[in-house]
């Protein structure tokens, strides 16, 4: 990813596995600012001028994680996909996951925010679109409905919900009944291989194709799973009302805005600007809903 590398020596061991495996000596090793796990990233340039990113686990929780996206990646192989390089999982050590690498590619998030080109957001909603049609095929965890009652809870105790000024006390009087029954019918239940973390600096663009990288949260489930979690975050980007995309998805987004609601209730170590940026998606979110319930608009927050 273009400015956002940082020059880095990998261990001595992972080093050694990289070169042994690879039979090639490592000449640049360079770390991308970003990646949420405590898992190593890097990429590497090698003494034949090729380059290959390389993923390393570093607990058993990060482990798990890399098993995973490497048996997706094996196993589907899709244009969308990073190409495998190669597979080391010793049983002393960590398992290392070497891929294609898209350091050159466009990648739309960066330190300076986010930036899609004219044209990108077509092509990524279409490459969406794609992945929906892809049948799970492969033993991969179930998506499950287990609805939390957000929106039952705020209708008994409604003032901390209020305190957010997404609407007032009177659209939620009007409304709030709608919103349960909505949540109460969301179903993520499904065959078709979910990616589960689509956002935009999980995603670059490689001449004309989209390619989701971290395929660590890959599930089954619903079809529409990843384009439900990803149209909010996209409409704060620049990109289309979600409404405009799925005006039919009224339990969605009403179980999506419910959920983003209760990680903002509950994370008292949430960072500012990451609630502000919550806030924005409930707003988007519950305004997503209102429409699909053809109810009036939140009069609240924009």
């Amino acid at each position: 990813m273009d400015n956002q590398m940082n020059d880095i020596k990998p261990s001595a061991y992972l080093k050694e596995a990289i070169e042994n495996v690879l039979n090639k000596k490592i000449i640049q090793c360079v770390q991308p600012n970003f990646g949420l796990s405590a898992a190593l990233r890097y990429s590497i340039e090698l003494e034949d001028k090729s380059k290959v990113f390389v993923k390393a686990a570093t607990d058993d929780q990060t482990a798990g994680w890399l098993r995973t996206e490497h048996s997706v990646l094996a196993s589907y192989q899709d244009n969308f996909m990073p190409e495998i390089i190669n597979w080391i999982d010793e049983f002393v050590n960590f398992p290392i996951l070497i891929t294609q690498d898209f350091s050159n590619a466009f990648w739309a998030a960066s330190d300076k925010g986010v930036h899609w080109r004219k044209g990108d957001i077509e092509l990524l909603l279409d490459t969406v679109k794609k992945l929906s049609t892809i049948k799970g095929r492969h033993l991969l965890p179930k998506l499950e409905n287990h609805n939390t009652g957000v929106w039952a809870k705020i209708a008994e105790d409604p003032e901390g919900f209020l305190k957010l000024k997404m609407c007032s006390g009177n659209w939620l009087m009007h409304s709030i009944d709608y919103l349960i029954e909505a949540e109460s019918k969301v179903d993520k239940t499904g065959e078709t291989l979910v990616h589960g973390d689509i956002r935009s600096d999980n995603i670059c663009i490689d001449g004309s194709r989209v390619v989701f990288v971290d395929w660590s949260n890959a599930c089954i489930g619903s079809a529409d799973h990843d384009l439900v979690n990803l149209l909010p975050t996209l409409h704060l980007e620049g990109g289309p009302d979600p409404f405009q995309i799925m005006p039919d998805a009224a339990s969605q987004a009403a179980a999506l805005c419910a959920t983003h609601i209760r990680r903002l209730s509950n994370d008292k170590s949430m960072p500012f600007w990451l609630k502000d940026v919550f806030k924005k998606l409930i707003a988007i979110e519950l305004e997503w809903a209102a429409q699909c319930l053809h109810l009036d608009r939140p009069d609240g927050i924009k």
